[in-house]
């Protein structure tokens, strides 16, 4: 008696078997990598090249915040954890200063809509979900700079040293 190989081969790769039926989405993948891709730039980006801070307290003090995310509609950040500040429940809005050099800078107002407290690498933070306010004037610089992070992330290649710079 003959017996049937599909039972005897788990790995059956014929066209009844679902495993043989998968269909990989290149265009999913592709669109996992970039989006992986364009945070890990946005991140180098705003740690080492650009400077954030919030207006605090009696309008006299500038908090630096760590950006997380951005977008056209809005962005996140986090702040190290302290009891005596916590946005989320008193304060709707807040002034923003994205920061390209020492004393330039682009002002925003941002919404808080959501807030919670999270533990990263042992330290304890506030992490923020804001909406940009769309009605500032400086609103279009700020679309534009999300526009080109976007670009800047799809198209950065990381330099690995296989050419010689050199310096007039």
């Amino acid at each position: 008696m003959a017996k049937n190989p599909r039972t005897q081969n788990p790995t059956n790769t014929s066209p009844g078997n679902s495993e043989s039926n998968r269909v990989v989405d290149f265009n999913k993948m592709r669109e996992s990598k970039l989006e992986e891709k364009r945070k890990t730039a946005e991140r180098i980006f705003f740690k080492h090249l650009l400077g954030i801070y919030c207006v605090s307290g009696d309008q006299n003090q500038m908090r630096p915040i760590e950006l997380l995310d951005v977008s056209e509609d809005g962005l996140s950040f986090q702040v190290p954890f302290d009891p005596k500040l916590d946005w989320g429940k008193e304060t709707k809005e807040l002034p923003l200063r994205l920061y390209f050099s020492q004393d330039t800078y682009i002002p925003l107002i941002i919404q808080i809509q959501n807030s919670r407290q999270m533990i990263q690498d042992g330290v304890r933070y506030l992490r923020y979900g804001c909406r940009v306010d769309s009605t500032i004037q400086a609103h279009e610089a700020y679309l534009q700079f999300v526009r080109f992070l976007k670009t800047f992330s799809e198209h950065a290649h990381k330099d690995v040293g296989g050419v010689s710079v050199f310096y007039l």
